[in-house]
């Protein structure tokens, strides 16, 4: 029987005694590290002093609370671990002002459905959610996922709101009709945050009856970037998860302790390097995160290409003419500086100015640096990481666990000779950036 080496001194464990350890090492998490969350469920055939592992959630409270200076979206994305005992991992992720994955919970269960879904779903709303309004859940159209959050009212309006990854939508897109060029117009509607270029893609999808049928079954808030209400803030797909499931990628073979605290120092690192990334931008007198600079740079550029004509001082309303590529003509964007709209809907969706309408505060004499959302601010992204994460203490100090914890024997893992193979199956969306910088 394989074993594998812990984390705390030299003490060897295998599969079974790996999740024995795994009640005690929790304790001393939440001990070393107050505010800590963690839940269980077990079998319910279990004895008090004696459980058998069913699903097992935990969440650090440095997470949490820099949860509250992110934009209030959160991804979630489930993966397989390639253990002696068959688990799934569930983990829950969000964006922070500088474009960068944060964690926010994990959990093993032991099989991905609507029941495992809701619990984690259900905990992730209570401990990490808890009373912020306006978060958007995004995920693929696993059935689990969709019938666990009817039930849920932190991601139900007006609470909340769950929508789709659109690479997912697309990939499901593309194997129902086997067409990559409908397929690429309907990622191209998907990502349009100007309704007359959503409809005028639209247009030329729905000559096909059968994919316009398709699409009336998918409601366009829950994949479209243009009538999804300003809920996704420029996040379409679960990317930011799915990068996370990368990272665990090598821990997918190891015993679920080792996961679990694989999970702590991937954290711990995380808060290390943003910490000292922050004190950077603090020491450069930044406004705000790289990511925002570069974009509102990017944006301010293009602005003094803009004419602008003023209609009203009071609701600071102007119509801006952009002057872009030959090929692409002139447009005209309203700007309404009061409301903090602009008809191209990007200031809206990314929380930062548009190019028009920086141009358009600057003819009314505003500066337009104070039209950039506030979680960009840097003061915000220092803040997401102030939580510290401490050490803990050598085995031998931990308090005894109150119960005995067991793998399920029925969910053990038939091995085969050779080589394990990957669970994670390619699809065509894989090579759809690629393509996409080909055709640029």
């Amino acid at each position: 029987m394989a074993k594998f080496e812990t984390c705390y001194g030299n003490c060897l464990c295998t599969w079974e005694s790996s999740v024995q350890l795994l009640p005690k090492y929790m304790c001393a998490l939440s001990k070393y590290n107050p505010g800590t969350v963690v839940e269980w469920k077990h079998l319910r055939a279990n004895t008090e002093m004696s459980k058998t592992l069913k699903y097992v959630f935990w969440a650090f409270r440095p997470c949490v609370y820099g949860f509250r200076h992110c934009r209030k979206i959160i991804s979630v994305d489930g993966t397989h671990l390639y253990t002696k005992y068959k688990h799934k991992m569930l983990i829950g992720v969000t964006l922070d002002g500088n474009n960068q994955v944060l964690p926010l919970a994990f959990a093993i269960v032991d099989e991905k459905t609507t029941d495992s879904w809701k619990w984690f779903l259900e905990n992730l709303g209570r401990h990490v959610v808890r009373g912020e309004n306006g978060v958007c859940l995004i995920s693929n159209r696993h059935k689990g996922i969709v019938r666990a959050t009817e039930d849920l009212p932190y991601f139900q309006p007006p609470y909340g709101v769950h929508h789709y990854c659109l690479r997912h939508v697309c990939s499901n897109f593309n194997a129902k009709f086997k067409d990559v060029h409908l397929k690429d117009l309907f990622w191209a509607a998907g990502t349009q945050n100007q309704f007359c270029k959503f409809e005028a893609i639209m247009e030329a999808i729905k000559k096909n009856i059968l994919l316009h049928r398709y699409l009336a079954g998918i409601a366009k808030e829950k994949w479209s970037l243009a009538h999804d209400g300003d809920w996704h803030r420029g996040v379409m797909t679960t990317n930011m998860s799915e990068c996370l499931n990368s990272v665990l990628k090598g821990a997918r073979r190891l015993p679920i302790f080792a996961i679990v605290h694989l999970t702590l120092l991937r954290c711990v690192q995380y808060f290390i390097e943003r910490v000292t990334r922050g004190g950077r931008m603090v020491e450069d007198n930044q406004l705000w995160s790289d990511y925002a600079c570069r974009k509102y740079e990017k944006w301010a550029r293009k602005s003094s290409e803009h004419r602008v004509a003023k209609y009203d001082v009071h609701e600071q309303t102007a119509s801006v003419a952009t002057v872009g590529r030959p090929s692409r003509g002139q447009h005209m964007q309203v700007v309404k500086l009061s409301t903090s709209d602009c008809s191209c809907g990007k200031w809206t969706i990314f929380g930062n100015p548009c190019s028009h309408a920086i141009c358009t505060a600057k003819w009314h004499s505003l500066d337009p640096t104070t039209l950039v959302q506030s979680w960009y601010n840097i003061a915000e992204y220092v803040a997401t990481y102030e939580g510290r994460f401490q050490p803990l203490a050598d085995e031998r100090y931990w308090d005894p666990p109150t119960f005995e914890l067991h793998h399920n024997p029925v969910r053990r893992e038939r091995r085969r000779v050779g080589r394990d193979r990957t669970t994670r199956m390619g699809n065509e969306m894989d090579r759809s950036e690629v393509r996409d910088r080909q055709h640029r």
